[in-house]
C-alpha cells in the first residue's frame, strides 16, 4: 500500500476513534513556528550527501474542533556536495486530526502536501517544481490559554529534480489569536 492510501486509512480510523476527543485549541486561529531535524531515508543521488540536517517551518492554522487545517512554509537543507548546498523551499497544506485528548495533552495525526523548489547555494540547474507529500503524528501540550507546544514526527517524499524520502522531527510553539 502506498503512502497516500495509508494516510487516508489512518485519518478515517482516527475519525472513528476520536469520539469524545477535546478540541485542539481554544482559539480558532493560531500561528505556529517550529524547528526541525531532517534525516534522509533513501540513498543519496550521485555526488551528493545528505546527513542529518536542520530546517524550520511556519504555519497559520484554523481549528474547527478535533480537525484543523494549516497552511505554511518549510525550508530545509536536504543535500550538500563540495561547494553546493540544495535547500528545499516549499509551501504546504497540513490537515490535522486529534485522536485522543485529556488534560493538557492531545495526540494527533496529520497529512502534508506541498509544492516547492530546490534552491541552490550556487548557480545550478534545478528549475522545476517538486511535489512533496507525507504524513505523521505528534503531541500537543497546552502551556497556557493561548500557547501550546507541539512535538511531532513526519515522513515526507520529495519527487521531482532529486527524488528522495525524509523523516523529520520537529518541536514548535503555537500562539492562539
Amino acid at each position: 500500500m502506498s503512502a497516500l492510501p495509508r494516510i487516508g486509512c489512518t485519518l478515517i480510523t482516527g475519525l472513528v476513534l476520536a469520539h469524545g476527543a477535546a478540541a485542539q485549541s481554544s482559539q480558532r486561529f493560531s500561528l505556529q513556528g517550529s524547528g526541525a531535524v531532517i534525516f534522509a531515508t533513501r540513498k543519496d543521488p550521485a555526488g551528493f550527501e545528505s546527513k542529518t540536517r536542520l530546517g524550520w517551518e511556519a504555519q497559520a492554522r484554523y481549528t474547527f474542533s478535533r480537525f484543523s487545517l494549516g497552511a505554511g512554509y518549510q525550508r530545509s537543507t536536504v543535500f550538500t556536495s563540495p561547494g553546493l548546498n540544495l535547500t528545499l523551499s516549499l509551501g504546504f497544506i497540513e490537515p490535522r486530526l486529534v485522536l485522543a485528548a485529556g488534560g493538557n495533552l492531545a495526540f494527533y495525526v496529520a497529512g502534508r502536501a506541498g509544492l516547492g523548489k530546490l534552491v541552490c547555494s550556487e548557480t545550478c540547474n534545478a528549475p522545476s517544481t517538486n511535489k512533496v507529500y507525507g504524513g505523521g503524528a505528534g503531541l500537543l501540550l497546552k502551556l497556557s490559554r493561548r500557547v501550546s507546544g507541539d512535538l511531532g514526527g513526519q515522513y515526507f517524499q520529495m519527487s521531482g529534480d532529486l527524488s528522495s524520502g525524509y523523516a523529520m522531527a520537529r518541536a514548535g510553539l503555537s500562539l492562539g489569536l
